[in-house]
């Protein structure tokens, strides 16, 4: 569980909440804690999010790498991810049927004052039917879950979640596909590429021309027809990368996700889709559900 750097009291969490922690949706979403106010034994970090375009703010690479995980594979599909959910609305109904040792959980033993217990991730997706899904997940690292108070936690949020009828799990750092992660890292930041002074008018035109060079490009290395497209139009050396990732992220081209992304693979092994050709990553997507 992250720890705040200043005792949780029911003063400070009112405040909290009259701030508008733990509410709001989409880029208006503040998570309970966050990398500030609460101190870590994993490396904090800090993402700017496609789906919500807010910054989102994480204390584990564990956490950062779900997150990426989660970001690409329900990447229109997704309607919102919030990261360090509070366990507040309805808590009180499920206290009453919890056993005496799982109330402590909920009380500083030091001082007496109320513990608010946060969820990793909460996202909401869009069915076939066009109904809302909900489902939460808290990432630990797996050595953590022989520790009994640990437990006693999660349990409690089982509990919660079970009430609202929201399907829970725990998801330790072992069941993080991490190549897919790290290469999923590797293309994030260019997702947007106005950020790297891409004007809007060139991008469509230097999209179809770099996909059609690597359509053409059959067994010459990507590499090379990156540098040929950056000294065919007089670019600076690497925008042909930019775009290149960009592709990817938006899923305009594909690439085998379970190795990690080279450059040096030859233009064959990218796909390219059609304008009408729908492109998920399916098989991957049903897993991060299930993750």
């Amino acid at each position: 569980m992250p720890v705040l750097k200043h005792e949780q009291t029911t003063k400070k969490i009112a405040k909290l909440i009259n701030e508008g922690y733990g509410q709001g949706e989409k880029e208006n979403y503040k998570p309970f804690i966050n990398t500030i106010r609460v101190s870590s034994s994993g490396r904090v970090s800090r993402v700017k999010g496609w789906i919500t375009n807010r910054v989102h703010e994480f204390l584990s690479d564990s956490e950062t790498r779900l997150f990426y995980i989660y970001e690409f594979l329900g990447s229109g599909k997704f309607l919102d991810i919030k990261e360090h959910y509070p366990l507040i609305e309805g808590m009180d109904k499920i206290v009453p049927n919890l056993d005496t040792e799982l109330i402590k959980r909920l009380t500083n033993q030091k001082t007496g004052e109320p513990i608010i217990l946060t969820t990793t991730f909460l996202l909401s997706e869009q069915t076939d039917n066009g109904d809302i899904r909900y489902f939460a997940r808290s990432v630990k690292d797996y050595r953590q879950l022989e520790n009994k108070q640990v437990i006693e936690r999660y349990q409690i949020m089982q509990e919660y979640w079970n009430s609202k009828n929201v399907d829970y799990g725990i998801v330790t750092n072992k069941e993080i596909p991490l190549v897919l992660a790290k290469n999923i890292e590797f293309i994030h930041p260019f997702y947007n590429l106005e950020e790297y002074g891409i004007e809007d008018e060139m991008q469509s035109f230097l999209k179809e021309r770099l996909v059609d060079m690597i359509g053409n490009g059959e067994d010459k290395p990507i590499s090379e027809i990156q540098t040929s497209f950056d000294d065919e139009f007089n670019l600076e050396q690497g925008t042909a990368i930019a775009i290149y990732k960009h592709m990817i992220a938006r899923k305009i081209v594909g690439v085998d996700m379970n190795k990690t992304i080279s450059f040096k693979y030859p233009c064959h092994t990218v796909k390219i889709f059609s304008k009408n050709e729908v492109y998920r990553y399916d098989t991957y997507y049903k897993h991060a559900n299930q993750i």
